[in-house]
């Protein structure tokens, strides 16, 4: 009997051993996770503060921070080599959300994108001919960087 008491403590020591080192690596799996998860948000509010900078009004009634005409973005961009610091991201975030907003170009379903890049021009162009603000925000609401997407351009 005192062999049976002396075995089962064995297993539950040693299965309390392996459940904690177990916990222990999904809290690190977790907080990996919940890391990506922040990241992704800094970037989205990064594209909400261009959004709104956007769209700020010029005393003219026109966009400030955007050519009336071509609809190119004149300010630095969140996803820009040079503008990323400007809104407080790092430049693997900067990397990551660029990558995201290209890959954004092509995806159909989701249909005519907020930013347009141009190859040519090298330059990012706000859509004013399909998203006024309202829609903009709608849309990069649907369609902003998640945790997985992040993770993916991270690559």
């Amino acid at each position: 009997m005192e062999e049976f008491i002396e075995r089962k403590q064995g297993i539950a020591a040693t299965t309390l051993q392996a459940g904690r080192q177990r916990m222990g690596n999904v809290a690190v799996a977790l907080s990996r996770r919940g890391q990506m998860k922040a990241r992704a948000e800094l970037c989205n509010e990064a594209v909400g503060a261009l959004l709104r900078l956007c769209y700020e009004p010029d005393t003219d009634g026109s966009a400030a921070n955007v050519d009336s005409v071509t609809g190119r973005i004149l300010i630095p961009l969140p996803w820009g080599e040079r503008g990323h610091r400007r809104y407080g991201l790092r430049s693997t975030e900067q990397r990551a959300l660029r990558r995201y907003m290209l890959d954004l170009q092509d995806h159909k379903t989701a249909g005519p994108p907020v930013f347009a890049y141009d190859p040519t021009s090298r330059s990012w162009y706000l859509n004013f001919y399909d998203h006024d603000q309202a829609s903009a925000a709608a849309y990069w609401e649907k369609w902003a960087l998640v945790e997985q997407s992040y993770r993916q351009r991270l690559r």
